[in-house]
């Protein structure tokens, strides 16, 4: 009887240690392995997420590992946002597909959610992207107010609840935003993040707020608001 409980225990300690970035892993180290992540798989979306997934067992912890790499790797081009212009990797911008994302570095909110949405899709978790409005808490738009505030985010199922994700918010990387069409600060930027990128990927500082967020809440927490259409 002893000799099996030393197996058992032998084999349990095993199995613990083989699975150490098992469900719940501590937010500090999701964090720590998304901004580390190899250049080499970063290009690409299916090898990216494999990368990031790899030693996570718990959906939660996926789309976690997923929206950190995000937020920390991408950043928000304001400038297009604000002025209709385009990135230098898409000329006449209608979007770039994921893969052109991980390349550019750069894009809007529906961008980063689509990025978001395929990346869950790759690592088997079931995610959507949400169409609505995010504007200061407090206030009604109107309907000319609304074409001018549209935005995307996400949301992904765990344990049959959906859980929020805002990536564009999350980002604290930021484009030039001042200017004509040809703004050279906004030309800069561009340059400054291909650059950046080209060997070791620049990491941006995020907000995990918008990680797992609530809509009820965060009127009184961030004093902003999203409303879905």
């Amino acid at each position: 009887m002893r000799l099996f409980l030393m197996i058992l225990f032998f084999a349990l300690n095993v199995s613990f240690a083989n699975n150490a970035y098992a469900t719940n892993y501590p937010d500090s180290r999701i964090k720590r392995f998304a901004t580390h992540t190899p250049r080499k798989v970063e290009n690409n979306v299916a090898t990216l997420t494999a990368h990031l997934v790899k030693p996570l067992d718990d959906d939660y912890d996926k789309a976690k590992m997923i929206a950190y790499w995000i937020a920390s790797h991408i950043n928000y081009d304001e400038y297009l946002y604000n002025n209709g212009g385009t990135t230098k990797l898409i000329k006449g911008y209608r979007g770039q597909d994921p893969n052109e994302l991980l390349k550019s570095r750069v894009g809007i909110c529906g961008d980063f959610a689509e990025l978001f949405a395929e990346m869950c899709k790759k690592a088997g978790v079931k995610a959507a992207i949400v169409h609505g409005y995010a504007y200061p808490a407090g206030h009604s738009l109107t309907k000319s107010q609304k074409k001018s505030s549209g935005h995307a985010w996400n949301y992904f199922k765990y344990k049959n609840k959906k859980v929020y994700v805002d990536t564009t918010f999350m980002a604290d990387g930021r484009t030039g935003t001042q200017g004509g069409a040809r703004n050279l600060a906004h030309r800069r930027a561009l340059k400054s993040i291909e650059r950046d990128n080209k060997n070791k990927s620049k990491v941006n500082d995020f907000d995990d707020y918008y990680f797992d967020f609530n809509y009820k809440r965060e009127a009184g927490q961030r004093h902003y608001q999203h409303e879905e259409k």
